[in-house]
């Protein structure tokens, strides 16, 4: 994660930083840690969500796709899932500015 604590807004930095300070971890390693708590605490709802649109995938292909299915075909092949589901939005526009996306990154359109 290369400069993560400075594309933090101000006081999300300043509550992973003291975070890092108690917990005795580098910045850096606390916002890997804080991703992966956050996201193993809300992986059942984000696998409601992958399975809802893994029965859509399934409906459009006519292939049956299970939600761990379409999980390793959003991690290997996006562009697929975009091509089945192209009316599938985002919560941003990809020309709207995100305070989490990194400027130095060209994001993939769905």
């Amino acid at each position: 994660m290369d400069s993560l604590p400075q594309s933090l807004p101000d006081y999300e930095q300043r509550l992973l930083t003291a975070l890092a300070y108690f917990l005795g971890r580098d910045v850096d390693s606390q916002a890997r840690a804080c991703l992966c708590m956050y996201l193993r605490q809300a992986e059942p709802r984000i696998m409601a969500q992958v399975n809802y649109y893994a029965h859509r995938f399934s409906q459009a292909t006519g292939q049956p796709t299970s939600g761990y299915e379409l999980l390793d075909l959003l991690t290997q092949s996006p562009e697929v899932v975009s091509q089945a589901l192209p009316d599938l939005g985002r919560v941003h526009a990809a020309e709207a500015a995100d305070v989490f996306s990194d400027p130095r990154v060209d994001y993939p359109s769905p």
